[in-house]
């Protein structure tokens, strides 16, 4: 999952939301310094990258792309269902996407002391250029893997992104549609257990490399 999606997943709760985006900038036991709800969004982010990863319809659309992006192949497919997510999101929020992204973005501006370095360092990209707000368009998701080829070059492919998705669109947006339900209702679930009391739940160190 990607940023827009792990937003997403976490309710309406704010703070749990700001803990879920910033948390694969979080490493190791860092989780244990932030205020509960942070806590709460840091580890739920944690939690559904391991859900994700394990997941068969997830494997079934890494295995899809992985020819041709390696070992990239799974965020590429994050990207890939935040597309989707965008795509649909009338179909999973009464909100309109626009007005849920700009409160996202006011979190990130109240709370910007509170950010790890390296988002601090984004937040103002991710603004101005409205990341999370045009993840439908693949015009803007072209731009977005264009960039990230310029860190993987020819090894993760990532200016072919796009072309692959057009190519099978159909077949990724299946793989979203069956997975994003699972997801959601592991993410309640989850969301639920974790608010009770974070410092108490026993959980792994970061599991995906997002570089």
């Amino acid at each position: 999952m990607n940023f827009l999606a792990h937003l997403y997943l976490s309710g309406d709760h704010k703070k749990i939301a700001l803990g879920n985006l910033i948390g694969d900038m979080v490493k190791g036991d860092a989780w244990k310094n932030y205020e509960h709800d942070i806590k709460t969004g840091l580890l739920l982010h944690r939690a559904i990258d391991k859900f994700t990863d394990a997941h068969p319809i997830f494997k079934h659309t890494t295995t899809l792309i992985k020819p041709h992006f390696n070992r990239y192949a799974g965020i590429v497919a994050d990207i890939y269902y935040d597309h989707f997510l965008a795509a649909h999101w009338q179909q999973y929020s009464n909100r309109e996407l626009s007005v849920f992204v700009q409160e996202i973005y006011i979190l990130l501006i109240k709370n910007y002391l509170t950010l790890p370095p390296h988002t601090q360092r984004i937040v103002p990209i991710m603004i101005l250029r409205n990341w999370l707000g045009t993840y439908q368009s693949i015009p803007h998701l072209h731009q977005v893997f264009l960039q990230m080829h310029h860190r993987t070059g020819e090894l993760g492919n990532m200016n072919k992104a796009t072309e692959i998705l057009q190519q099978n669109y159909s077949a990724l947006e299946a793989d979203f549609m069956g997975f994003f339900r699972d997801v959601q209702l592991f993410s309640q679930r989850k969301l639920i257990e974790l608010s009770a009391s974070p410092n108490k739940i026993d959980t792994p160190k970061n599991s995906r490399n997002t570089e």
